[in-house]
């Protein structure tokens, strides 16, 4: 049981560092991890779910943690797209920030 609750620190801590590192609060940030989840099951995902949600937008997003899962890496692809930018800093749909 303590391996589990060390690697959900760890896990806390890298993503708390990443999102830091593009500019974020990472305190505005909340991240929950699932291993009981019910939509984890459906999908049959052995690790469980990442849910990272940012308190000031309501935006969440949910990343699958199971052996072999690039959570880490789908983080950094929906950061690069603009998920989890502030209201203020979005683009409007279809238009491109230069």
């Amino acid at each position: 049981m303590q391996t589990s609750k060390v690697s959900s620190d760890e896990k806390v801590k890298v993503l708390g560092g990443l999102l830091r590192s593009w500019g974020h609060n990472a305190d505005d940030f909340e991240v929950e991890e699932d291993h009981t989840s019910e939509l984890a099951d459906l999908f049959g995902i052995g690790g469980g779910l990442i849910i990272v949600r940012r308190r000031s937008t309501g935006e969440e997003r949910m990343y699958a943690t199971g052996l072999g899962s690039a959570w880490f890496g789908t983080l950094l692809m929906d950061l690069a797209r603009g998920h989890f930018a502030s209201r203020s800093t979005r683009a409007p749909r279809g238009t491109t920030i230069q």
